[in-house]
């Protein structure tokens, strides 16, 4: 009877030894996984990041805009160099096996897109085929394949007013002597001023409350949102706003 007891035991604590094992595993994979994204958003490029950011295209369905391929990596090289954010997301990406085709044609709806279906970033004609229009497009890239809402096509107004103030974040800090409009707020809008003094606050850390950026967020895009003529965009949506592909790329590690 005790040796079957002693036995019993040792199985529950081999069982018990296991779960503890388990679990100090996860933990370990977690903290690996925040210090990989940390890692890449504090580190200078590696060597050779200039043919590692060209995994990003699919090259053989891109064919048709070949010649504007070579801009397409200028732009990939830059904002893999310059933006340490934007390096996380392209790492992510090309680490899950995720490809772009390039598309450069007239579009008079929209200066530059993401079809999910092919998975296609295009530009309307040359004219468009800017770096903050490429980053603005990477960035609904990683948002359909990242946040749930976005990839079912819900809260079409959050996602874009999240990818233009970002896009405006990266922009203002990282590529100020570009000639550039901001996305974010129209420059005749009485807001405007205001709005730009908001992006510094957020470069300078100085928002420590999700709720007053959530605030602020909010007033802000059903002022730009609003005139904009997409059937998609419902600006009631806003309502209720919380950062989600700012929780990830922007906030990540500042505000908890």
């Amino acid at each position: 009877m005790k040796t079957k007891l002693f036995r019993n035991i040792g199985y529950l604590l081999f069982i018990l030894l296991a779960l503890s094992s388990c679990v100090n595993e996860m933990d370990m994979v977690e903290d690996e996984q925040g210090l990989e994204t940390l890692s890449s958003r504090t580190s200078p490029p590696f060597a050779g990041y200039e043919e590692w950011v060209k995994k990003l295209i699919d090259y053989d369905k891109s064919a048709d805009s070949k010649s504007y391929l070579g801009k397409v990596e200028n732009f990939l090289q830059s904002i893999y160099r310059f933006i340490p954010e934007m390096r996380d997301v392209v790492d992510d990406l090309i680490n899950r096996g995720f490809k772009f085709r390039v598309a450069v044609r007239y579009n008079g709806a929209k200066e530059s897109w993401f079809n999910p279906n092919p998975s296609e970033i295009g530009f309307s004609g040359e004219i468009n085929l800017k770096i903050e229009n490429m980053i603005h497009e990477l960035l609904h890239f990683f948002a359909f394949y990242t946040v749930d809402e976005y990839r079912k096509q819900l809260y079409a107004a959050r996602e874009e007013y999240e990818i233009r103030v970002l896009t405006d974040l990266f922009m203002r800090r990282d590529f100020s002597t570009f000639p550039y409009k901001y996305q974010g707020m129209e420059k005749e809008h009485k807001e405007y001023l205001r709005y730009l003094e908001w992006l510094d606050k957020l470069l300078k850390n100085e928002i420590q409350s999700m709720d007053q950026f959530s605030s602020d967020f909010i007033q802000f895009g059903l002022s730009r949102l609003w005139g904009i003529k997409d059937k998609e965009i419902q600006v009631t949506d806003l309502i209720g706003y919380r950062p989600r592909l700012l929780g990830i790329i922007w906030f990540y590690g500042k505000i908890e």
